[in-house]
Formats: C-alpha cells, sequence, structure tokens
C-alpha cells in the first residue's frame, strides 16, 4: 500500500476547493480559542510588569463572545468575524468596575476593541487595526 503524503498548502487548496463560493471561510484556528496577552497599546509597549499580570484577550470560538482581563477588571463583550476577509469586529465591552494605577490604559483599551475594524497574525502575533489608523491599535501575542 503506499501512502500520499501532503504538505499543508496543497491540503489547504484542496480542502478550500471544496466550499462553496457563497460559503463564508471559517476563521484561522489559531485567532480562536487562543489566549492572546496585550504587548502594545496605540504603538505603546505594554511593560512586562502590565503585560505579565496580564491584559489578555479571548475570543470564545463557540459562543460568539470574546472576555478577558483588563488592566483592572475582567471584561467581556461578542465579535464578529466576516467570511472570507480579515474583517473582524468587536460590541462595546462591560467591564467589573476596580481602580487600579492602571485606570487610563483599561479605558483607552476597552474604548479601543469597538473601534477595531480587521486583523491580521504574523508569526504569533495579533494586531488589531481601526478604519482610520495604518498602524495596528493593539497588538498581542499568543500566550504559550
Amino acid at each position: 500500500m503506499k501512502l500520499l503524503r501532503l504538505t499543508v498548502p496543497v491540503l489547504a487548496a484542496l480542502l478550500s476547493s471544496c466550499a462553496k463560493d457563497n460559503e463564508p471561510m471559517p476563521a484561522p484556528v489559531y485567532l480562536l480559542d487562543q489566549r492572546w496577552k496585550l504587548m502594545e497599546l496605540v504603538g505603546q509597549p505594554v511593560s512586562v510588569a502590565d503585560a505579565n499580570s496580564g491584559t489578555d484577550l479571548l475570543l470564545n470560538s463557540v459562543t460568539g463572545t470574546n472576555g478577558g482581563r483588563a488592566f483592572c477588571n475582567q471584561y467581556g463583550g461578542s465579535y464578529t468575524l466576516t467570511g472570507n476577509s480579515a474583517e473582524l469586529t468587536f460590541s462595546p465591552q462591560f467591564s467589573t468596575y476596580a481602580t487600579c494605577a492602571m485606570q487610563s490604559q483599561e479605558t483607552k483599551y476597552l474604548e479601543l476593541l469597538p473601534s477595531v475594524t480587521r486583523y491580521t497574525i504574523r508569526n504569533r502575533q495579533l494586531a488589531l487595526y481601526d478604519a482610520t489608523h495604518p498602524e495596528p491599535r493593539l497588538v498581542f501575542n499568543a500566550a504559550d
């Protein structure tokens, strides 16, 4: 018996050819159900201490909700992915009400999420963009 060996690009091409033209393509597996740690907020690095204390983001593939821990509080909302594109949007976010020294950064973070219109992923780094700026507004690394 001879086994057929397929490379990932060949396999992806074969699988994508099975989809109908009007069906949305699924989001990349690595975008959803992956915990993302915030590394940059509006082009400014998040300090290592802040990154370790954990502003993060998780997009749940089953419920269509997002959530995580911001600088001071737990937060959440919902997200929408548009098939066959890199379009990603977030609802306004809710959060708990604790205050901390990083409150202004948390407020900015929670304001930026609903302004997101698209994403890119490269080398385990998620960049979120709004409609008006060419540079990413939020940058995350995949948490190990």
